[in-house]
């Protein structure tokens, strides 16, 4: 057994510890860890890529620097001292910590963050159903949705892309148009059958509606007076409606069959499809306004960012195609 002794600063072929940490050189403890960890000189020393009688010279050389004995050289078989378990603890503690460091370091760089903002209505039902899609053709890009009814502009450090409800004309912003704005009437299906006589849009005074507020930011101006008024009817709503501060809740009543909502096609439309919301009145108001990807105009487009401003464009480009009629076929008849 080596007498335990004070930390010698030379050893190993004259070479000094670590001075800052008074560590002994790095390799020996690498080949000490697989050693401890495989129980064998053998095992470590093919995981290590070495011979078995160079790593042997590294452990007795790390012995000699410590002044402990760190091994019980057993018959067919080693042990750790309770010397070496403290060490083989220690070691391994450190040698983790290191491991995940550089994986995630690893990984900030494999995976740009990219941060979308956008509106809670436009991120939750037109966003995330095609996030899965953006995550196949770009699996390194590690996408961050902002969803907020407060506009957000690029530029501002936080934000690299936002989708902005607009004319399109933003001091500073470079905007892409995504799709225009296009508003009618929606209702569930159960709804419809529970008022047959919905047929015109002048029908909607006698019904109750639900109203979106302080949607302006996201929605533009248009509510249930305004979109009546351009339809030509000039009349007041005969019963009380119900009124939310979340589009979500507004779509979510409608579902419920507790009125008539105003959907916006780009969120409607598909629901329209699937058969969860009809359309009672065929009139549509198309406005001035839209929705644009917008960028910084002095920001510098990472390989990241412009895949996703591609791929936001074609999936624009792939909206429903559809056609908004009397729905229901008892209604129609």
């Amino acid at each position: 057994m080596i007498p335990a002794r004070a930390l010698k600063p030379l050893v190993y072929s004259k070479r000094a510890f670590v001075s800052k940490y008074r560590l002994p050189p790095l390799d020996l403890l690498r080949s000490f860890e697989a050693v401890a960890r495989h129980r064998s000189f053998t095992l470590a020393a093919d995981e290590l890529c070495l011979t078995q009688s160079a790593v042997s010279r590294q452990i007795k050389a790390l012995e000699e620097a410590l002044g402990l004995q760190l091994f019980q050289r057993l018959h067919r078989a080693i042990d750790l001292t309770v010397e070496g378990q403290r060490l083989f603890e220690s070691v391994t503690r450190g040698l983790d910590d290191f491991s995940a460091c550089l994986t995630a370091l690893g990984a900030s760089i494999k995976a740009p963050q990219i941060t979308v903002s956008a509106s809670v209505a436009f991120a939750w039902y037109w966003l995330m159903p095609r996030l899965e899609r953006f995550g196949a053709l770009q699996p390194d890009v590690d996408l961050r949705v902002l969803a907020t009814d407060q506009p957000v502009l690029p530029g501002a450090g936080e934000v690299d892309v936002a989708v902005l409800f607009g004319s399109g004309q933003w001091d500073g912003l470079e905007a892409r148009l995504l799709f225009g704005e296009r508003v009618y009437p929606v209702c569930s299906p159960a709804y419809l059958r529970a008022h047959p006589a919905l047929h015109r849009p002048e029908d909607l005074l006698d019904q109750t509606l639900l109203h979106l507020e302080y949607g302006k930011s996201s929605f533009g101006g248009v509510d249930w007076r305004s979109w009546l008024l351009r339809q030509g009817v000039n009349g007041q709503p005969v019963r009380r409606g119900l009124r939310f501060n979340s589009y979500p809740m507004v779509l979510q009543a409608a579902e419920a069959g507790q009125g008539v909502a105003l959907g916006w096609s780009y969120v409607t439309d598909p629901l329209l499809a699937e058969g969860r919301l009809v359309c009672p009145v065929d009139r549509t108001l198309e406005t001035q306004d839209g929705y644009y990807l917008c960028t910084s105009k002095n920001a510098v487009l990472t390989p990241g960012i412009s895949a996703f401003l591609g791929w936001i464009n074609a999936e624009a480009s792939r909206r429903v195609d559809l056609h908004i009629t009397m729905v229901n076929a008892n209604h129609a008849e």
